[in-house]
């Protein structure tokens, strides 16, 4: 989902010299509540100490089977649909919980009472919500119930670990014109998600996971494979999650052969041009009835899609030839939209080198009436009239690849584990494609101006629990997280950091991570105890003020002493790197660890050179996310 805009800055500081003041030796017997831990549950088989799986690790396996017919007469979409359900838990279950997330729309439910249809996560209409026809299992009715977002569905026979049942589904529903700002249509342009009941998670941490959809929170879902037919009006092009099964059936032969084109080489190709669109014969192998599209993916957690009838169709290929890139947009998004097969690339490759690769073969980004919206494989992203604005909700929504989709997180609780995770990949991408940008500056703006109106709620805070449809969400779940990862990747490095951050996406990918394996995993990794930093920064509003109180300089054996004296302002204990430098350049460091002030709010560093300092910085540049800069320079 789509956040305020992100930038980035240029470097943190790669070495670090942490060298323990006097003030640290002073007695400690006093508590002082700044420092107090982050409380993690207790290490176990399934989820270990050192933040990785454990050895009896487990989660369930969905692989879902959908036929699936758009009626653009009645803005109808009706359903079918068979679901395999892998039992890999320890337990027996005698019934199955599914999330109905197109029942927000209907009027009456809890979502609607939160959210009304001309908010942002709105879009209650008349009839809006599922009409489910048909549960069974072989055969058999199986009793169920609706609970608003939710169904539960007993089972025939109980189903035991290691066991796999299936359920068939007949549903329908009217697709919302607006469908919180995460799916809908614009005239007989169509993008479609949630549009389907979806096993809800059952995990190790909660068992089922049955928190409702009210539009605000996200997502929690199973991994496992889709195979998808969908029917459409013959003149309408589709764009999917996956890989095009039949392709000879709904492409021209110009068409297959400028994407057999776009995947060789890494050049934009226009497999569906302007001047074809005037033409529907021009680039649709018929123009009456209706054609069927299939498409296949694996080891997803979603699926979602597009259809419409005017759409410009552009090409091209990442990761040396093993990602086929699309961008399905209409000629009123021109022409901002005319890059966006290049900034998704652009994306792919960036990210595949940051964190882990790519993992899947098609990425498509589709234009509609979704401010911006990520599903596997596809992306919504509404006709931005600016290019560096498509660009910010573009790269974005695909860094949303690795955060939540690879690195399954639950967004339906923790938003920042997705969204600000995402935020923080973003800034580096962000000055990689556009180098004047100053990601990291705008972030920590936006943090310390949130934080001095008063408006930020603690980034633990569930995506539910944010004022609704406010400005907390946007600082809590995406900027201030970016800023924490920041502020830790100052304090230990960007190697280190960086290590350890892609570490952690590796550990997890394809998993289900909760915060404390993530906790574990960067101390782990980067052989820390970071149990103060991550407690002030997750569960509290505390932000970090580390100012130069005063400076005292004396010769002393042909060097001249600079003693600094750093006030701790802010609530939130940070290290404070002290950096003196001279008239003629001459520049040393030390750092005061955040224990140094512990128990007070004053701490001195001490630095040696050759001549008097006459520049003196602490917490320097954005990345540190200090919120008052001002404090952080001394000058003689």
């Amino acid at each position: 989902m789509p956040l305020p805009p992100l930038r980035r800055a240029l470097v943190v500081l790669a070495v670090l010299t942490w060298a323990a003041p006097a003030a640290a030796q002073q007695d400690h017997q006093t508590t002082d509540a700044r420092f107090a831990p982050i409380h993690l549950p207790t290490p176990n088989v399934y989820r270990t100490a050192s933040g990785r799986p454990g050895p009896q690790y487990w989660q369930q396996r969905v692989d879902y089977d959908i036929r699936a017919t758009l009626d653009p007469t009645k803005h109808q979409i009706n359903g079918t649909e068979t679901i395999t359900y892998a039992n890999h838990s320890p337990d027996t279950l005698s019934f199955v919980w599914l999330q109905l997330d197109q029942n927000l729309f209907r009027p009456g439910s809890e979502g609607a009472q939160v959210f009304s249809r001309d908010r942002r996560f709105g879009g209650a209409i008349p009839g809006g919500g599922f009409d489910i026809s048909k549960v069974a299992s072989g055969g058999t009715a199986l009793n169920h119930r609706i609970v608003d977002t939710v169904m539960r569905v007993d089972l025939s026979r109980p189903l035991p670990p290691g066991g796999t049942t299936t359920l068939s589904l007949d549903w329908s529903f009217l697709v919302p014109e607006h469908g919180a700002d995460r799916m809908g249509r614009d005239g007989d342009h169509y993008v479609v998600a949630q549009w389907y009941p979806r096993l809800a998670v059952y995990d190790d941490v909660r068992g089922w996971n049955t928190l409702p959809y009210l539009g605000q929170g996200e997502f929690y879902l199973e991994y496992g494979s889709f195979d998808v037919e969908l029917t459409v009006p013959a003149p309408y092009l589709v764009g999917a999650t996956g890989s095009l099964k039949n392709p000879d059936a709904v492409l021209t032969a110009t068409e297959r052969e400028r994407l057999a084109q776009a995947r060789q080489g890494s050049q934009v190709v226009h497999v569906v041009t302007r001047d074809e669109l005037d033409s529907p014969s021009a680039f649709r192998p018929r123009t009456d009835g209706t054609l069927t599209w299939k498409f296949r993916a694996d080891s997803v957690r979603d699926f979602a899609w597009m259809a419409s009838p005017r759409v410009l169709w552009d090409a091209t290929s990442a990761n040396g030839g093993k990602v086929l890139v699309n961008a399905l947009f209409r000629p009123e998004a021109l022409p901002a939209w005319g890059e966006a097969a290049q900034m998704t690339k652009h994306a792919m490759e960036f990210y595949s080198n940051m964190l882990i690769d790519y993992p899947y073969p098609t990425a498509t980004a589709v234009e509609g009436p979704v401010l911006g919206m990520e599903y596997p494989m596809v992306v919504f992203v509404s006709a931005e009239s600016g290019r560096e604005d498509l660009f910010d909700v573009i790269d974005h929504e695909w860094g949303h690849s690795w955060f939540p989709m690879v690195v399954g997180s639950d967004e339906r609780r923790y938003a920042w584990m997705d969204e600000g995770f995402n935020t923080f990949i973003n800034q580096f991408s962000k000055a990689d494609y556009f180098p004047q940008s100053h990601p990291f500056l705008e972030n920590v703006a936006q943090y310390a101006a949130a934080s001095r109106a008063s408006v930020d709620q603690p980034i633990g805070t569930l995506p539910d629990e944010f004022e609704p449809g406010g400005a907390a969400l946007g600082i809590g779940a995406y900027v201030k997280p970016a800023v924490m990862l920041n502020a830790l990747r100052a304090i230990v490095g960007p190697d280190a950091f960086g290590d350890a951050f892609s570490a952690y996406a590796r550990r997890w990918a394809f998993n289900h991570p909760q915060p404390a394996d993530f906790f574990r995993t960067m101390s782990d990794e980067l052989g820390l105890d970071l149990d103060t930093f991550w407690n002030g920064w997750i569960n509290t509003t505390a932000t970090s003020d580390v100012a130069i109180l005063g400076v005292d300089q004396g010769q002393a054996g042909g060097m001249t002493t600079v003693t600094v004296t750093i006030d701790m302002r802010g609530a939130l204990p940070m290290p404070a790197h002290v950096t003196a430098t001279t008239a003629d350049g001459d520049s040393t460091s030390v750092t005061i660890p955040s224990i140094g002030f512990y128990g007070t709010d004053r701490a001195t560093a001490t630095l040696m050179l050759p001549a008097k300092a006459t520049r003196i910085t602490v917490n320097a540049g954005p990345e540190w996310g200090d919120v008052n800069p001002q404090n952080n320079t001394w000058t003689k």
